[in-house]
C-alpha cells in the first residue's frame, strides 16, 4: 500500500518557500519509509490502494480542510510538522473531527516516529482487509467446560468480517478415517520419536485428514473438539494443530470460537506464530503467570519434545521451548466488544509435571492483578514481542 499525501497550505503564505523549508523533513520522513510519499488527488485513492495522508503545510488552513475532508474517506490522518503553525491549524482541524464523530489522529514528531506510525497504520489496514478473507470452521461444539466462552457469529463477521460455519464431528471423523496409508506424511520437517509407530501414523494421519477438510470447505483456520478424538482414536490432535498452525493454516482447541479469533487477529497483525494456552498460575509477588497447553506452534518454538497428552496420558503432545524475551497476551470476547491486551517477558520453560507439556513463566509489565480482574475467560493467546501499539489501533477502528 502505497501513502499518498494532499497537501494544504495558506493562500497567504509563500508556497514555494514553504515547500522547499519543508523539503528535508519530508526527505527524512521517506527515507526512513523506505519509499516516497506520492502527492495525490481525492480520485486517487479509487484507482489503487493507497493510504490518504493530509499534510498540514501551515497554519490558516481550517476553512481548506472543511471544504475538501468529505472526499477522502474516515479515518482522517493529518501530518503536521514543527514550522509554519502547522501543528496549531491541525489541533483545530482535529477538534472539528471529532466533534462530528470522526476518527482522527495526528501524525507530529520525529522523521522517524513519524515513519514508524505510518507503517503500523498500514499494518492495521491490510490486517482489516486480511480479516475479511477468512473462512473458519468450527468442528464439533465448544468443550463443555466452557461456559463463558460462547461466540457470536454475527457479531464476528459484522466487525471483523470472518465467516464462521458449524461443521459435524462426524464430518471430521470421516475426512480423517477416508485417510489413505500412502498419504499419511512422511517428510514433516520434525517427526516424533520414541513413540509407538502405530501412534504416530494414527496421529499424523489426524493431521492429513484435518488438512484434507479444511481444503475441501475453503477454510483457512479451524477449532477442533479435540477431547472426543480421545474417544475416538485413543489419540489427540496435538500434533495435528501444531502442524497445521506452522504451516499457516491457524488451529485451535477445544472449539474455543473466541480463542481461535483472537489467534487469527494476533497471527495477521504480528506476522507470529499464536500460543493458545491455559493460565495455570499466577504469583503476585514476582508479578508471574505460567501459561501451559499441551500443543504448540512448531515454528515458534527452538526445540521440542514429545510427550503424552497430559490430561489423558494418551496420544502425542508437544512440548515447546521458546526463545525467552518480550512477548504479548492478547484475548478478544466472542461478541467483538472487548478485550485483554498485555505486554510481558518469558523468563522461563518449565518442565513442570502437573501441567500440560508446553509451560511458559512469563513476568508481566504491568500487576498480574489486572489479569485477574480483566483477562477474559480461561484461554489466552501469546505471541513473540511487543505490539500493544498495533492491537490498540486495530480496535480503534472496530470498537
Amino acid at each position: 500500500m502505497k501513502i499518498g499525501c494532499y497537501h494544504l497550505v495558506s493562500n497567504i503564505h509563500d508556497q514555494d518557500y514553504i515547500n522547499q523549508s519543508l523539503k528535508p523533513f519530508i526527505n527524512s520522513i521517506e527515507k526512513y519509509l523506505g519509499e516516497p510519499l506520492i502527492s495525490i488527488v481525492p480520485g486517487d485513492i479509487k484507482k489503487e490502494p493507497i493510504l490518504p495522508v493530509i499534510m498540514i503545510k501551515s497554519g490558516g488552513v481550517e476553512e481548506k480542510f472543511k471544504r475538501i475532508y468529505q472526499q477522502f474517506p474516515p479515518p482522517y490522518f493529518l501530518l503536521a510538522g514543527c514550522l509554519h503553525n502547522a501543528l496549531p491549524a491541525a489541533l483545530e482541524i482535529k477538534e472539528y473531527l471529532k466533534k462530528r464523530e470522526q476518527q482522527v489522529e495526528i501524525l507530529h514528531g520525529s522523521a522517524e516516529w513519524i515513519a514508524n506510525r505510518l507503517k503500523l497504520i498500514i499494518k492495521v489496514i491490510e490486517t482489516k482487509k486480511a480479516l475479511r478473507r477468512f473462512r473458519v470452521g468450527v468442528l464439533g461444539k465448544p468443550s463443555d467446560w466452557l461456559i463463558a466462552s460462547g461466540a457470536d457469529y454475527n457479531a464476528i463477521r459484522k466487525k471483523l468480517g470472518i465467516r464462521i460455519y458449524d461443521i459435524p464431528m462426524e464430518e471430521m471423523v470421516r475426512h480423517i478415517d477416508q485417510v489413505k496409508n500412502d498419504e499419511i506424511p512422511s517428510n514433516i520437517a520434525i517427526m516424533p520419536v520414541g513413540f509407538d509407530q502405530q501412534l504416530i501414523q494414527q496421529s499424523l494421519r489426524i493431521y492429513q485428514g484435518l488438512k484434507n477438510l479444511t481444503q475441501e470447505y475453503h477454510f483457512n483456520a479451524i477449532t477442533v473438539r479435540c477431547f472426543e478424538l480421545l474417544d475416538f482414536y485413543k489419540n489427540t490432535g496435538c500434533l495435528a494443530l501444531s502442524l497445521l498452525n506452522q504451516e499457516g493454516i491457524i488451529a485451535g482447541c477445544e472449539g474455543d470460537v473466541p480463542a481461535l479469533i483472537s489467534m487469527i487477529v494476533t497471527n495477521q497483525l504480528t506476522d507470529q506464530p499464536v500460543f493458545m494456552a491455559n493460565p495455570a498460575c499466577i504469583d503476585q509477588e514476582k508479578n508471574e503467570i505460567i501459561f501451559a497447553h499441551c500443543t504448540i506452534p512448531i515454528n515458534m518454538c527452538e526445540s521440542v519434545e514429545w510427550k503424552s497428552h497430559f490430561e489423558s496420558g494418551m496420544g502425542i503432545a508437544i512440548r515447546g521451548k521458546v526463545k525467552e524475551g518480550s512477548v504479548t497476551l492478547f484475548k478478544l470476547d466472542g461478541n467483538v466488544e472487548r478485550y485483554f491486551l498485555e505486554e510481558g517477558e518469558l523468563i522461563k520453560n518449565l518442565e513442570l509435571p502437573s501441567l500440560c507439556r508446553s509451560q511458559l513463566q512469563i513476568t508481566l509489565r504491568k500487576p498480574v492483578t489486572d489479569f485477574l480482574k480483566n483477562s477474559i475467560a480461561n484461554h489466552h493467546l501469546i505471541c513473540k514481542g511487543w505490539h500493544r501499539e498495533k492491537f490498540e489501533k486495530l480496535f480503534s477502528l472496530i470498537l
